[in-house]
């Protein structure tokens, strides 16, 4: 008996330093990585070739002055500085483009002690947040104090980087028991419920509404007649009650994810809105028939909606992607180098694409479906459908941007028309292109220097030299070590630690 208790006890023992050896890597205060101090004030980028995704051509051999963050000249003539404190880049033969703008990505608790430096290293100088928190405990949100003050120190370069130039709501679903310990009008059941939950977002800050898949439509209408009162901008979701034509009518700034236009060029999508529970209705013989009796009239009609409404496009590939090559081994190593609870919740988020449809025609019906969204994408570019470059992919920060722009690229797009979808077209999105979005005098000179022409190959995106931002320029050298540090903290045991607390609290809420 006596070594039972013994045994128990230095069981409890070794339990109790393993649980304060945890909760102390989950309290471990993470500090923000700065930009780097330059005695420089002002930038000198020479002999480089400009991207003008303007005018769709290439400046070649030009100089470009950058003072207090700003382009200030322009010129295919040299610029002679006899001052020290000017910063002299040579980029012969090499070219150069506005910072990227990833427009759908989800922010959050951990997201500046790792997301924010890999979307810098990859060039995204700015993202669009497309879901806000449930509530201040939901750590797979930014909250928006934070995102605020992540906001001011990305600005004050304390903080290597994204900007953003929103800030989204929850997810407006309908309703839902996520709301259960929320004020009932969170469930937007009702128009009167709309109308009170928008006026809570604009009391509360928010300034981009967050649409899901089953509001109703009544309520739906709602809320968009008081957003726009407000002031404030709806995107997300499609809702599967209301047709993309009606929700392009009524005022959606933006739709996320290509699959919209599939289920809505199909002539039995009206009686798929009608039904009870049109969620229920989806399996892979429902696609499959959508594939099969797609109509290319139906999907002109709303190309034409979201060209007269000017509603934007962002069709996140990525996902159907994730979807049609689940099963993929090759796919999966994308994977491999993020954090274990992140790679955990990626693979489970596979396996329940094949559970759900296993067979080997399932599988190759998925992959139909991501090829024809590829198509879609192609044509309504073509049309006139303004497209948004979109990762979603919270595990994958920068990197996914890059793929997403080689999936547009598939899809159809020009090179150039695929630059803008990441630069100019983001800057328009919120009327800023006066001031971001390309390479002109008197922008803000948050640019990209590439090794290798984009316009050949968009592949090229990832060939970076270096990064201008907030009047500094930052080298190659200096973005391979930003890598080496994030690489050490993403797979370390405290962000372990801190991502496993994370699930445990989200499982909670």
């Amino acid at each position: 008996m006596t070594t039972i208790k013994l045994i128990l006890k230095v069981l409890a023992v070794l339990l109790g330093c393993i649980f304060i050896f945890f909760m102390g890597c989950v309290f471990f205060p993470y500090s923000y990585t700065p930009l780097p101090k330059q005695s420089e004030n002002t930038i000198l980028i020479q002999n480089v070739n400009i991207i003008d995704v303007e005018a769709d051509s290439v400046l070649y051999n030009h100089n470009i002055l950058i003072v207090g963050g700003v382009i200030d000249s322009i010129s295919d003539k040299p610029f002679f500085s006899t001052d020290d404190n000017t910063k002299v880049v040579d980029a012969t033969n090499k070219f150069l483009i506005s910072g990227l703008w990833d427009m759908h990505v989800h922010l959050s608790k951990q997201s500046p002690f790792v997301e924010y430096p890999e979307f810098f290293r990859h060039g995204v100088t700015y993202v669009r947040d497309m879901r806000g928190p449930y509530n201040k405990r939901d750590p797979y949100a930014g909250v928006m104090e934070k995102l605020v003050k992540w906001n001011e120190k990305v600005k004050a370069g304390q903080l290597v980087g994204p900007e953003l130039f929103s800030y989204a709501s929850f997810a407006v679903e309908g309703p839902s028991s996520m709301f259960d310990n929320s004020p009932e009008y969170f469930n937007c059941s009702t128009p009167e419920d709309a109308v009170r939950l928008v006026k809570h977002f604009k009391e509360n800050g928010i300034s981009l509404i967050k649409i899901y898949n089953n509001i109703p439509s009544d309520a739906f209408f709602e809320l968009m007649k008081e957003a726009a009162k407000q002031g404030l901008d709806v995107a997300g979701h499609k809702p599967v009650r209301v047709s993309t034509i009606e929700a392009s009518d009524a005022g959606m700034k933006s739709m996320e994810h290509a699959r919209f236009f599939i289920w809505d060029s199909f002539k039995e999508s009206e009686m798929i809105r009608k039904d009870p529970d049109p969620k229920s209705l989806d399996n892979t013989q429902l696609r499959k028939r959508m594939l099969e009796e797609h109509d290319t009239v139906m999907l002109e009609k709303m190309f034409q909606a979201f060209v007269r409404n000017n509603t934007w496009y962002c069709p996140t590939h990525l996902t159907r992607k994730a979807d049609a090559f689940a099963e993929d081994s090759l796919f999966r190593l994308r994977y491999s180098h993020i954090n274990p609870i992140f790679r955990f919740l990626s693979f489970e988020d596979l396996d329940a694409a094949i559970q759900e449809d296993p067979t080997p025609d399932d599988r190759k019906v998925y992959k139909e479906f991501y090829l024809k969204s590829l198509e879609i994408s192609g044509k309504a570019a073509k049309y006139g459908v303004k497209v948004l470059a979109g990762s979603d992919l919270p595990e994958l920060p920068g990197s996914s941007l890059h793929e997403e722009l080689i999936e547009l690229s598939t899809a159809g797009l020009p090179a150039y028309e695929v630059l803008r979808t990441t630069t100019l077209y983001p800057a328009m999105y919120y009327g800023r292109s006066d001031r971001y979005g390309s390479v002109k005098k008197g922008k803000v000179a948050d640019l990209i220097i590439l090794s290798k022409n984009p316009i050949d190959d968009i592949k090229n995106i990832s060939e970076i030299h270096g990064i201008v931002r907030n009047g500094i320029f930052l080298n190659s050298s200096y973005l391979e070590n930003l890598k080496n540090e994030v690489a050490d903290r993403r797979t370390g045991i405290i962000m372990t630690s801190k991502l496993l607390w994370d699930v445990l609290m989200y499982m909670t809420l």
